[in-house]
C-alpha cells in the first residue's frame, strides 16, 4: 500500500476572546472562545496532534514518511486578548507560536487606538512555558512588500534584537498579511530566518516557506 504523506496544517489566529469588541477586533480576525476550543477538540478528536512550529519545519524537513496528522496553532500581533486563551491552551498541553511586533511592546496599538491593548514587553517576556514560541512580525505591523528593502532589513534586526533575548524566540518571521517579496525572502533566509506567510496552502515538504490557513 503506498503511504500518502500528510500535510502539516498550520493555522493563523489573531482575538480569541469570550466576546467581540468592535472597537479593538475585525470579525475576519476574531474567534469566540468556546467555538475556538470546540474546533481545537474536535480535531483532536479526528486524530490531529497540535505540534510546535519548530518542530513542524523539522518534520517538512526531514520526516519523508509522514503519515500522522499534525497541526500547529499561531497568532499574530501580540494582542492582550492572548491573556484569555493562552492559560486554557497551557491546561491542554496545546503548544502555538506567537508573532510579536516590537515597537508596541509598550501595549499601544499600531491603530493608534488608545481601547487597542497589545502586551506588554514586561508581559511577554512572563511567558516562558515550553509549550510557547515567540518569532517575529516585524518591528512595525507593515506590508513588506510596500517598504523599501533598507526599511524592511532595518525592521528584521530591530526586532529580533528585542525578540532574540526572549527565552523562547525562535528565527521566524510571520509576514503581516503575508505580503512578501523575492527580495525580503532572500533577506530572511541570509540571516537564517524561516519566512511564515498566510495564504491558505498545505504544507508538504516545501521548506522555502510556512504557509497557513483560518482556523
Amino acid at each position: 500500500m503506498k503511504l500518502r504523506l500528510q500535510p502539516i496544517r498550520v493555522f493563523c489566529l489573531h482575538h480569541v476572546t469570550k466576546e467581540f469588541d468592535p472597537e479593538t477586533m475585525h470579525e475576519c480576525d476574531w474567534m469566540q472562545i468556546d467555538e475556538f476550543k470546540n474546533k481545537v477538540m474536535s480535531l483532536q478528536q479526528s486524530g490531529v496532534r497540535f505540534i510546535s512550529l519548530t518542530e513542524a519545519h523539522d518534520k517538512l524537513q526531514h520526516d519523508w514518511f509522514r503519515c500522522n496528522k499534525n497541526a500547529v496553532l499561531t497568532f499574530d500581533d501580540d494582542n492582550a486578548s492572548l491573556k484569555e486563551i493562552l492559560p486554557w491552551l497551557e491546561e491542554q498541553h496545546i503548544p502555538a507560536a506567537l508573532f510579536v511586533n516590537g515597537k508596541y511592546l509598550d501595549g499601544k496599538s499600531y491603530r493608534n487606538n488608545p481601547q487597542e491593548k497589545y502586551l506588554t514587553k514586561e508581559e511577554l517576556f512572563t511567558l516562558v512555558s515550553p509549550l510557547l514560541e515567540i518569532g517575529s512580525h516585524g518591528w512595525e505591523h507593515t506590508d513588506a512588500s510596500q517598504m523599501a528593502q533598507s526599511d524592511f532589513e532595518n525592521s528584521i534586526n530591530r526586532n529580533v534584537g528585542i525578540l532574540s533575548t526572549h527565552p523562547r524566540y525562535i528565527p521566524f518571521q510571520a509576514y503581516t498579511w503575508g505580503r512578501h517579496t523575492p527580495l525580503t525572502d532572500r533577506y530572511l533566509r541570509d540571516q537564517q530566518i524561516i519566512p511564515v506567510l498566510v495564504g491558505g496552502k498545505k504544507n508538504y515538504c516545501d521548506t522555502k516557506y510556512i504557509d497557513r490557513e483560518i482556523l
